[in-house]
């Protein structure tokens, strides 16, 4: 059929075998806003569908060969959207039902018609031929956009799972990365620790008290395992800076110092500082090394915090450290046990020390907790390893200097290596050995 793109007015097809009829349609339509169409026969009617898109068909009943019904019906097949109006006699009522049935009319008119209404269909037919075409291509619209929407979502759907590919292949290179810069940032500390412990003016011994101590206080404390893991490596390195310093400050006691000596050795937190200055991620830990002389009633150096101001980390780490130096002889000449040492300190609660870490440290020491790096030695002699074998803790020498990292699989020429370390060293070692070092216990906790 012939769309007819350049038919600008609506189209009324008007149908009967009768001239006079078609005349008085002709006549009642004139001047309306259709294009009038007439035809004779419904076979006529139909050839001229074919060239025309027909918006309301007007069809008498009664025709020869083919009566309005088997038009209507035909029509219907050829343009179901034409509105189609039937024009019957009295008589012709059993035709009429027939004709709804057969041809699918909307309304049918009895003869004699009534002009007024008669216009009012062809109206009204207009108007619902118009719904339905625009009902039909919202629909077709919409079926176009939903098939859109189906591609799209299919596309994105291809694109999601794309990218969510790409964003686990990229978070697994990260979790390697992170992995492997959290496996150099702890061989940096260990390397630095080794450093530490083999001055020969410096105590690894030591540092691992203070660490230990530091974790044990932030544990009292109900403090997060990152906070104590950065109190393990505060305590660890608190004295790193003292590598700075010269050679007989290093190795004398802090009590037989002189003021001027003593001045002076307050600032190896400065150079801890400077030493740990690339390492950013270590920033909490420098800022606890840079303020561990600070006193709590505002007396301590360099910059006179008082209180809370002088960060918590710092704060545990000025009574771990000074814990163990009472024991270890080096405030003193004395040397403390635990409880002469936790006197020395409760001492000064509240002028150089938080009273709230002092109370945690007198728990510690009365409940007899662990403070300090000592276990008993348990695990395989060096003969007895087999390759295949992993050690459980970081491997120390007597000196508290790390051989292996926790972790480290044996293998023939590892274990041929720790041997000839015996035999050279004149050393019995124990694998495992009973010293955690403190960069690995966080991970155990």
């Amino acid at each position: 059929m012939a769309t007819n793109s350049a038919q600008a007015l609506p189209v009324l097809l008007c149908v009967d075998d009768e001239p006079g009829i078609l005349k008085s349609l002709q006549r009642l339509f004139a001047g309306q806003p259709y294009q009038l169409e007439f035809a004779g026969s419904g076979k006529q009617a139909l050839e001229l569908m074919q060239q025309l898109r027909v918006q309301v068909i007007i069809s008498d009943m009664r025709m020869p060969e083919m009566n309005g019904a088997e038009f209507l019906a035909q029509a219907a097949q050829q343009q179901p959207d034409c509105y189609r109006i039937l024009m019957t006699g009295y008589a012709d009522l059993a035709s009429t039902v027939q004709a709804i049935n057969l041809g699918k009319i909307h309304r049918y008119v009895q003869k004699p018609w009534n002009n007024q209404e008669l216009l009012a269909l062809v109206d009204e037919g207009l108007e619902m031929y118009r719904l339905v075409r625009a009902n039909k291509q919202l629909t077709a619209q919409v079926a176009k956009q939903n098939q859109q929407l189906k591609a799209l979502n299919h596309q994105l759907e291809d694109m999601v799972q794309h990218r969510t590919l790409q964003l686990k292949k990229t978070l697994a290179q990260l979790k390697m990365l992170v992995q492997q810069l959290e496996l150099d940032h702890k061989a940096a500390l260990e390397v630095l620790y080794n450093i530490l412990s083999s001055d020969p003016a410096l105590s690894g011994e030591f540092a691992l008290n203070v660490s230990q101590t530091c974790a044990a206080l932030g544990r009292q404390l109900g403090l997060e395992q990152q906070q104590r893991q950065q109190l393990r490596q505060a305590g660890l390195f608190s004295e790193l800076g003292k590598l700075g310093l010269p050679m007989h400050l290093q190795s004398t006691p802090y009590y037989k110092l002189s003021p001027q000596e003593r001045s002076q050795y307050l600032q190896h937190p400065q150079y801890a500082e400077e030493i740990l200055r690339p390492a950013v991620h270590l920033q909490a830990v420098k800022q606890a090394i840079a303020e561990q002389y600070e006193r709590f009633n505002g007396s301590g150096e360099p910059q006179q915090k008082i209180g809370t101001d002088i960060c918590q980390n710092a704060r545990i780490l000025a009574v771990a450290r000074d814990f163990w130096l009472y024991v270890f002889q080096r405030l003193s000449p004395h040397k403390h046990s635990f409880d002469e040492a936790l006197e020395q300190i409760r001492r000064q609660q509240g002028t150089w020390y938080d009273p709230e870490v002092v109370i945690a440290l007198s728990t510690l020491v009365r409940t007899g907790m662990r403070l300090g790096s000592e276990q008993e030695h348990h695990g395989l002699t060096v003969p007895e390893l087999q390759p295949g074998m992993r050690l459980k803790h970081n491997l120390y020498n007597s000196k508290k200097i790390l051989l292996l990292p926790k972790g480290q699989v044996m293998d023939s020429a590892m274990i041929d290596s720790l041997m000839r370390y015996e035999l050279k060293h004149k050393e019995s070692l124990q694998v495992p050995v009973d010293q955690i070092s403190p960069l690995d216990q966080a991970e155990e906790e």
